[in-house]
């Protein structure tokens, strides 16, 4: 297996294997899964966001020990795409991930699900898949979370090395959790920043050492579910369109580095947080008419969106540079999409 990649003129610094702890183990207790999915990795992909062509490394369906997994959703397919393919399974589930790492190691973790620390995908912490291993979990609680690589974890996951994962309640969707709101029509926005200057740099930037400036981020690009704004108001795949009277369920995966801003418009109608970071609220919290949630890495909303009188309603999201002054927050970016009410 090949470790390396070519690190362009981005500062590596000292590249290596130090402080990985690479294995291939079988799976202990491993058991009949009720559902199971297949991953395999690349890390020569290439996505066109906002006419700039962007390499970026991820996750595709299938891989060296079996069929494919769940299809459907944003991302994903043998071609390779920022977000890979989502996982949806249903509260109660014992499922299994397969991994088969390609080109270097690699790892998934199923980022708030917490199973034992042998199948939670922390790269030194357990260990880092130098070939195929099979994460075994139990779904234990309804809502949004995500999966991601944690292996060097803030360039791999920029790379683009992460994907949406939905549990639903034991009735399947339609109900946002046990006992919880139901809803008529769902989104789920992977809202991501990037800095090109990251984007040439070696899978083990820095993982002996050296400077490779990953304290230094300095995004360019922004985007929802890997589209730029060229695209995010009018693709299906994140502009919303919901029937006068409907509901609509928003899954918000915060997937960037810097503060993000989301701005929903007066007049939209009532938007409630009915859930973050994968459990539910005790209480809904209304959002103000006009108002605005501001959201830190790997953070996840459930908003459950009541619309008013028909129209086409802009979603604002705006960026933040992280390196706030005298608690002021500057503004470096912003990407929009719509929720139209027929």
């Amino acid at each position: 297996m090949s470790h390396g990649m070519d690190g362009g003129n981005c500062p590596a610094g000292i590249t290596g294997t130090c402080g990985l702890h690479l294995d291939s183990p079988a799976t202990p207790g491993r058991v009949t899964p009720d559902i199971e999915f297949f991953r395999n990795t690349f890390m020569d992909g290439n996505q066109v966001i906002n006419g700039v062509n962007v390499p970026i490394w991820g996750f595709n369906e299938g891989g060296g020990m079996g069929g494919g997994g769940m299809g459907g959703g944003m991302g994903g397919g043998m071609g390779g795409a920022l977000p890979s393919s989502p996982i949806r399974v249903k509260e109660g589930q014992i499922v299994h991930t397969h991994l088969t790492t390609m080109m270097a190691p690699h790892t998934i973790h199923h980022h708030g699900i917490e199973p034992d620390t042998f199948n939670d995908g922390v790269g030194h912490y357990s260990f880092d898949v130098d070939g195929s291993y099979t994460y075994q979990w139990r779904a234990s609680q309804a809502g949004t979370y995500f999966y991601h690589c944690h292996l060097n974890t803030v360039l791999h996951a920029e790379m683009g090395m992460y994907g949406a994962l939905i549990i639903d309640p034991p009735g399947g969707p339609g109900t946002a959790f046990t006992g919880g709101p139901s809803y008529d029509v769902e989104a789920i926005w992977a809202v991501d920043d990037i800095d090109m200057a990251w984007h040439c740099l070696p899978w083990d930037a820095a993982l002996c050492g050296g400077d490779a400036r990953l304290n230094d981020f300095n995004p360019d690009l922004f985007c929802i579910n890997g589209l730029g704004e060229d695209l995010t108001e009018t693709d299906s795949s994140v502009a919303i369109t919901a029937a006068a009277g409907e509901s609509i369920l928003l899954r918000y995966i915060m997937a960037g580095y810097v503060p993000q801003r989301v701005n929903f418009p007066a007049g939209l109608g009532d938007v409630y947080i009915i859930a973050e970071d994968g459990r539910p609220l005790p209480q809904a919290q209304l959002v103000p008419a006009g108002g605005s949630v501001l959201m830190t890495p790997a953070e996840r909303y459930e908003f459950l969106i009541q619309p008013g009188s028909p129209g086409t309603y802009p979603v604002d999201i705006r960026f933040y540079d992280y390196r706030a002054v005298s608690g002021a927050l500057r503004q470096i970016g912003g990407i929009r999409s719509t929720v139209t009410v027929n």
